[in-house]
């Protein structure tokens, strides 16, 4: 027997308990239908559980396996206590073989770049952080770690470290939230004489903690892409090395 949805502002699909069609999936329909006709908006929060559960007479267990497959999805996402919402259209950086800056990539793309910074020290370098700089275990890097904005919505989480030889100091005074100079490469080639030229990545899956899903306004444990980036200066120098956490879709262009 079918279920009539009630007057609850979204989607007017109907679950249907006859079908061999799992109740989590429909309820995925129903919600995807009120996202694409507009009733729910980027940004809206959905229905509530109680209200899910008495406009389409579907269990708890149903609403929640629905919600979350819509959150790994990324189509929905949790604010605890406030709610789940649409979310936004995730913003995509394209990997074309060309060394940019976040800032000078998405002021390109249209985006407004933001920057928080949230801390600088000098550190001594552990064992893995020496590797991948070519240094040695204890060597002082500057390390510098900011949050990084689109449109004042938090997208990135950047951990990065450079070592002292080729950079004497750095201070907070040398950033803006706002403008060219809250880009890094920015920052080390007009005040410190070191321009990035290349760099070699690689990308990969991790889960967030619970201190880097609250800088991102995102669930504990949700996966995020790690990106891990050596950059060399015009004399091939290994000057930096950049863990960024990404909230934001990473595409490459491959040509063959």
């Amino acid at each position: 027997m079918k279920k009539k949805p009630a007057d609850n502002g979204i989607a007017t699909m109907e679950i249907n308990k006859s079908i061999p069609v799992p109740l989590y999936y429909q309820l995925i329909q129903v919600l995807l239908d009120s996202i694409k006709s507009g009733k729910l908006s980027p940004g809206d929060a959905i229905p509530t559980e109680n209200e899910l559960q008495e406009a389409y007479g579907v269990s708890r267990t149903t609403i929640r396996k629905a919600i979350s497959e819509l959150v790994h999805e990324n189509v929905l996402e949790t604010r605890r206590p406030k709610g789940v919402f649409v979310c936004k259209p995730r913003a995509s950086e394209i990997a074309n073989g060309v060394l940019t800056s976040f800032t000078e990539e998405f002021i390109r793309m249209g985006y407004k770049p933001g920057m928080k910074l949230l801390k600088i020290a000098l550190v001594p370098a552990n064992n893995l952080i020496a590797d991948q700089l070519g240094v040695a275990e204890g060597d002082p890097l500057h390390y510098i770690c900011r949050l990084r904005l689109l449109n004042d919505e938090p997208v990135c989480i950047s951990h990065v470290y450079i070592p002292s030889v080729y950079l004497a100091h750095v201070f907070e005074s040398d950033f803006s939230e706002n403008g060219p100079m809250q880009s890094l490469y920015n920052v080390l080639e007009k005040r410190h004489g070191i321009r990035p030229s290349r760099a070699v990545e690689s990308v990969s899956a991790i889960l967030l903690c619970k201190e880097e899903a609250g800088l991102l306004n995102l669930q504990q444990r949700l996966p995020a892409i790690l990106r891990a980036r050596q950059v060399y200066d015009a004399d091939n120098r290994l000057v930096l090395y950049d863990k960024a956490i990404l909230r934001y879709t990473y595409k490459t262009t491959l040509v063959r």
